[in-house]
């Protein structure tokens, strides 16, 4: 998202003949960049980008508005702050893929995701149908005051032995040689917005995917497998799956993303 402004404005005088005289003047404005504190985008103060970053500065922090649906929500939870009073009611649902509104609400989500992470755009398995798989592809997103205010996609598993490893949690390093043939079920991305965090929402997310990717039945956590998560989503797979091993060191369930 990094936007840099540097234009040229070449003029030339002609006589009559069609000749072109003097000298070419070419004047030259750079302005300056900022990167924001809070979302990262860089910008300049041109007005126009002043406005493109209130707009995505305003979603990063408050989540995008998301259109009504008929669907129930999968989950409806109360969330407070610590120490806090204030209390936020969260709705839980999963993204119809027949919604082209859903999917592009997703998607925005998915572009503030990458770009804090600095992670590559996903799969986007989640948007697809394929019933070959045994545990198919979702969307997740919660809700709080008509805001998509945190989301997770999920991957199917293609091939166990190739994708389904361990990350020791400390160095951030797969352990070499071994198949985690647990995993049934990729976590790809899991985000929340900068107003929402540390109230436990994305920890309800997960037990949404739990509960509600394959019908009828409800998976176990070892079940579910990160996507090489950064240093937040690291700590998360801790606490959500974390294994501590014989070595004293705490193993996350991790997959490699086809």
């Amino acid at each position: 998202m990094k936007r840099k402004l540097n234009e040229s404005v070449i003029a030339t005088k002609k006589i009559t003949n069609g000749s072109t005289v003097g000298q070419l003047v070419q004047s030259t404005f750079t302005s300056s960049s900022i990167t924001c504190k809070v979302c990262a985008m860089t910008y300049t103060q041109l007005p126009k980008d002043r406005d493109l970053h209130k707009r995505h500065h305003h979603s990063f922090i408050n989540g995008v508005s998301w259109p009504r649906s008929q669907d129930a929500p999968v989950m409806k939870t109360t969330v407070r702050k610590i120490d806090s009073s204030t209390s936020y009611q969260v709705e839980i649902y999963t993204v119809d893929k027949s919604s082209t509104v859903q999917i592009r609400r997703v998607e925005e989500l998915l572009k503030m995701v990458n770009s804090e992470l600095n992670a590559p755009q996903d799969s986007q398995e989640w948007k697809s149908n394929n019933p070959a798989v045994a545990v198919p592809a979702r969307a997740f997103v919660a809700v709080v005051n008509g805001r998509a205010v945190a989301v997770c996609t999920t991957d199917s598993i293609h091939d166990t032995d190739l994708q389904c490893r361990w990350m020791v949690y400390k160095s951030q390093k797969i352990v070499p040689g071994q198949v985690n043939r647990a995993i049934r079920l990729g976590i790809s991305r899991i985000w929340t917005a900068s107003n929402y965090r540390r109230l436990g929402i994305a920890d309800k997310l997960l037990q949404c995917v739990l509960e509600h990717s394959v019908f009828g039945v409800t998976l176990a956590k070892s079940e579910l497998g990160f996507s090489q998560p950064s240093f937040a989503g690291g700590l998360l797979a801790k606490h959500f799956n974390g294994v501590i091993h014989k070595s004293g060191e705490t193993l996350i369930p991790v997959y490699i993303e086809d």
